[in-house]
């Protein structure tokens, strides 16, 4: 078994913490973006209060009640 570089980790990493957000952004909650995501709550936690720290916006969208369905302003 070989290691992955670790910028290839980052990157990765990096990846999956956007795709938690924008689910989060999207109104699912933590255990649905797990779920979906087939990673651990406690990992979905993680990653939402780095994204915190780190200044993202986590704010939901305004939605109909139906996944990803963005109602008009």
């Amino acid at each position: 078994m070989i290691a992955e570089e670790r910028a290839i980790y980052e990157g990765r990493s990096r990846q999956r913490r956007d795709e938690i957000v924008e689910l989060h952004r999207q109104g699912l909650k933590g255990y649905e973006i797990a779920r979906e995501l087939n990673v651990s709550a406690g990992l979905v936690s993680i990653r939402l209060k780095e994204a915190r720290e780190a200044g993202l916006d986590l704010t939901r969208y305004a939605t109909d009640g139906a996944r990803g369905q963005k109602t008009a302003p």
